[in-house]
């Protein structure tokens, strides 16, 4: 019986061993993806806990936070960058979004008001948060202060700007793709249910492309509504695919199963990984 008792101690021991390992040295959950003004990459991993940086292929832990509940980072589910460099990232652990500048500590913005952040997008002088708890779209001021209501919508996973300027989200209710004008009236822009579980996109030109977890691959749709959503990318090496955000002349894509961030090309190249192997 002692000796069952010290094996199953030491295979825990060594588990977490090899769990604290996996967290300092690769990608855990990774969940979304951000590309700096230098093309540094930002990735937001839900349990690494923290966010990472990718310069020239090289992973570095940008941001290490607690694996206590309720500390500032410890369950980060979105990331952006602004062109002067700060990092913006939305933690549900917390209920809040943090700005982290060049001495890397997470400045709180919302005084707790945001629930579940499910993507940052950048608005001039203002963020766009989506709000998967309280089930709305909400914009406050980078620096920080009063949080504004734009829009009351469910499900809503993912944030872009149409080559026009206008906000675009993406539920996954029916009539997954809307578009908030400036009154607030919000407009369906692709309807019924064309995707199975859809999280973040991005706009280039007149097309969204859509990352879907479910489906395990990428769609691309135009804005127009004209035609039907097509998938484009799917199966290995992609597996669940959640962030997406633009890199070079493609795109950057995080895959929590895969544990890995993607690099698509524009057109029919091959998905290659961004972190080189040691």
């Amino acid at each position: 019986m002692l000796q069952e008792v010290s094996v199953t101690l030491a295979l825990m021991i060594v588990l977490t061993f090899s769990a604290t390992s996996c967290a300092n040295d690769q990608l855990v959950y990774p969940l979304d993806v951000a590309v700096g003004p230098n093309e540094e990459v930002y990735i937001a991993d839900r349990k690494l806990p923290g966010i990472w940086k990718v310069v020239d292929g090289k992973l570095e832990v940008f941001v290490k936070a607690s694996k206590t509940f309720r500390t500032p980072l410890n369950a980060v589910r979105c990331v952006t960058v602004d062109s002067d460099g700060t990092v913006y990232v939305g933690d549900s652990s917390t209920r809040e979004v943090y700005a982290i500048g060049e001495d890397r500590k997470p400045l709180p913005l919302s005084d707790g008001h945001i629930g579940i952040a499910s993507d940052l997008l950048i608005d001039g002088d203002r963020l766009i948060v989506s709000d998967l708890e309280t089930q709305r779209i909400w914009s406050l001021p980078k620096t920080g202060g009063e949080v504004q209501e734009l829009a009351v919508i469910a499900g809503v996973r993912g944030l872009a700007h149409s080559s026009e300027g206008e906000l675009v989200c993406v539920t996954t209710l029916e009539d997954p793709v809307r578009k908030i004008a400036d009154d607030q009236t919000v407009s369906v822009i692709i309807s019924g249910r064309p995707f199975e579980m859809p999280h973040h996109c991005v706009i280039a030109e007149n097309e969204i492309f859509i990352a879907d977890n479910y489906a395990g691959g990428i769609w691309k749709a135009d804005l127009s509504g004209d035609t039907p959503p097509e998938l484009i990318r799917s199966g290995a090496p992609l597996q669940k695919p959640v962030g997406i955000c633009r890199f070079r002349e493609g795109f950057l894509v995080a895959d929590p199963h895969a544990r890995e961030i993607f690099v698509l090309p524009s057109g029919e190249g091959e998905v290659t990984r961004l972190i080189k192997s040691e």
